[in-house]
């Protein structure tokens, strides 16, 4: 167990640090398809735990890096379903709105959620939050930079204890 929790861990420090040298060429694709592949790469945890993911309709066209982003939603979607809690009727929402020149996305979930003190820290490289849960602290961090190569900034929106919580990112828009 522990050499799985340092391979990934490892694996994860080499991507973090692969992102600015290796950007794939960006492409114009539908955020809904970004989304459905995430959705596909996360199935089995999602079904293991009976989460359905529901898509907002007419989500926009992005210009960006497909397999970074599909990165950063098969995360926050792997994340969601991970910190589900005790939930009876669990449920993920992707989405988006539009702000003057950016899109903000978002997953948000009906989880255990994270207090108001602990937003900026999940974003931490090995910080977690319960340090007995799966993962190695990585995958926040890999989120956060790669949102921010894309000219994004990434944040976490959530009231505390059981209230849920909505991660969001911007993206420019596609004109």
């Amino acid at each position: 167990m522990r050499s799985t929790r340092w391979s990934a861990a490892y694996n994860e420090l080499v991507s973090l640090s692969r992102i600015g040298r290796m950007l794939n060429e960006p492409q114009d694709i539908s955020f809904t398809e970004i989304v459905k592949e995430a959705v596909g790469l996360t199935q089995g945890r999602l079904r293991a735990n009976n989460i359905p993911v529901e898509i907002e309709a007419n989500l926009p066209i992005v210009k960006v890096d497909r397999a970074r982003i599909v990165e950063v939603i098969q995360n926050l979607l792997d994340n969601a379903a991970k910190f589900m809690g005790e939930q009876k009727n669990p449920h993920i929402k992707v989405g988006a709105r539009q702000e003057k020149e950016n899109w903000i996305f978002y997953v948000r979930d009906n989880g255990v959620g994270i207090e108001p003190a602990y937003h900026e820290r999940v974003f931490g490289l090995f910080n977690k939050l319960d340090p007995n849960s799966e993962g190695t602290g990585v995958g926040l961090a890999l989120v956060k930079r790669i949102i921010e190569f894309h000219g994004g900034k990434v944040w976490v929106e959530s009231e505390g204890v059981n209230q849920g919580s909505t991660f969001c990112f911007t993206l420019p828009i596609v004109l």
